[in-house]
């Protein structure tokens, strides 16, 4: 049985988390051709006819580099590489729409910093003027201001309250479900495997996700299930003043079915603290604070961990079941190898390199789709219409992915998968299905 130190697991607090500038110059000639290039962030002017109109994408992403230095299981790989080669293989391929190209620009942010990752949002909307925006994982508050502030289309990888959609219509998108979404769909999960059945449930959560702790609450009054403990959680960053009392205010209160809507730091506290307790209550676990990839996971105390299902939006899992990999996560990885020249790791336990490059395919493609339905001459509001369009989308990472103009958060369906310490790996079950399945 593997046991992992606190250090360790706190880093993937943050782990579950090529730089183009303006010239300045509004039109290149390109010789060969006679063709004329506009480079623009969010104009609508129509493109003359011979001219090709390039588009500024903005792509954030986490800067995780302090804590790859401890340990390269951490690193996320070179992501404006990754992104890269996504545009070049459009480019090679003749994928993107007629009279379009497209000009990445980059901004890192720090996941532990709000500050850095307003920054982030200044950058892309003020400095760099960007079309719209890509974001990886731990920039919800920076895709809320580009949506918010900025009215640019920005496409978040995390799920977020219900009421950021609201507050960023129609700009906010999502490859996750809402918060709430997700908490619906585990209590659905979780009823239709019978474990919430004649149990005390506790429940601690993050005060910052009020909403979806309330629709976790009224989903479980509506089954008859108790909550015997309710315990909110207010960090900031690392870890909060009640990890050192949830353990114990649940066993007080005879909880046996614990649910964490917290960060990372916090189920560790909350994992090493029942180890030494003794505390062993049944557990479900589900997509929340990036904590269901094999990197993060494994970096928990393992104790009350074997053996452990969780519901998932994501294919992780499919490498250790066997599960041929989609076509999609095929594509990606065939051009990141051509481009980049160098192999991905596929092996066991999947690798968060690999993870973060498939991320990144994701969000591209989502971008690509979005723009090919907007029609000629794209502009802001043509291109949340194009997203609007997108239905079952296949990803690399996640499952499908689908929007409409009454919902922004793209997957729907969910699918189980169970921890193994001996592999240190999650094992995907079955296919994707609605999660009362």
């Amino acid at each position: 049985m593997k046991r992992k130190s606190g250090l360790a697991a706190l880093m993937v607090v943050s782990v579950l988390a090529v730089a183009c500038s303006d010239d300045g110059d509004a039109t290149k000639t390109t010789n060969a051709t006679e063709t004329t290039t506009a480079t623009d962030g969010s104009s609508g002017a129509t493109t003359p006819a011979g001219e090709t109109r390039t588009l500024k994408i903005g792509y954030a992403y986490q800067d995780v580099s302090a804590f790859a230095i401890l340990s390269k299981k951490f690193s996320l790989g070179d992501i404006e590489l990754q992104a890269q080669s996504v545009l070049e293989a459009w480019r090679r391929d003749g994928l993107l729409p007629e009279g379009i190209d497209i000009e990445l620009v980059f901004a890192k942010f720090n996941t532990l910093s709000p500050e850095d990752i307003l920054g982030a949002c200044n950058k892309l909307a003020q400095d760099d003027q960007v079309f719209a925006v890509i974001a990886s994982r731990d920039f919800g508050v920076g895709s809320q201001c580009l949506a918010e502030r900025f009215g640019i289309p920005t496409i978040s990888s995390q799920g977020m309250s219900s009421s950021a959609y609201e507050r960023g219509a129609p700009w906010l998108f999502s490859v996750q479900p809402t918060e709430s979404q997700a908490m619906s769909s585990f209590v659905e999960w979780a009823n239709a495997k019978g474990a919430l059945a004649g149990k005390k449930v506790g429940i601690y959560w993050d005060t910052r996700s009020e909403e979806a702790a309330d629709v976790l609450k009224a989903a479980l009054a509506d089954l008859g299930v108790e909550v015997a403990s309710d315990l909110p959680s207010d960090g900031e960053g690392i870890g909060s003043p009640q990890d050192a009392i949830v353990v114990q205010k649940f066993i007080d209160d005879g909880v046996d079915f614990p649910i964490l809507m917290v960060g990372t730091s916090s189920v560790t506290s909350f994992l090493a603290t029942a180890e030494q307790q003794g505390y062993d209550p049944d557990l479900l676990w589900f997509e929340w604070a990036s904590q269901l990839n094999d990197v993060s996971t494994d970096a928990l105390p393992q104790t009350l961990l074997d053996g452990v299902q969780a519901m998932t939006f994501s294919r992780v899992g499919e490498l250790a079941a066997g599960i041929e990999s989609s076509a999609a996560a095929t594509t990606c990885i065939d051009n990141y190898e051509s481009y980049a020249g160098e192999d991905v790791d596929v092996e066991l336990p999947a690798s968060a390199a690999t993870g973060q490059l498939l991320f990144t395919c994701d969000l591209m493609s989502i971008l690509l789709e979005g723009l090919k339905n907007a029609g000629a001459n794209p502009t802001a509001e043509s291109l949340v219409a194009g997203y609007e369009m997108i239905t079952d989308l296949e990803m690399a990472w996640w499952g499908p992915v689908s929007f409409s103009a009454d919902n922004h958060a793209g997957v729907r369906q969910v699918r189980t998968i169970t921890w193994g310490t001996d592999c240190g790996c999650w094992t995907a079950e079955g296919e994707f299905a609605d999660a009362s399945s």
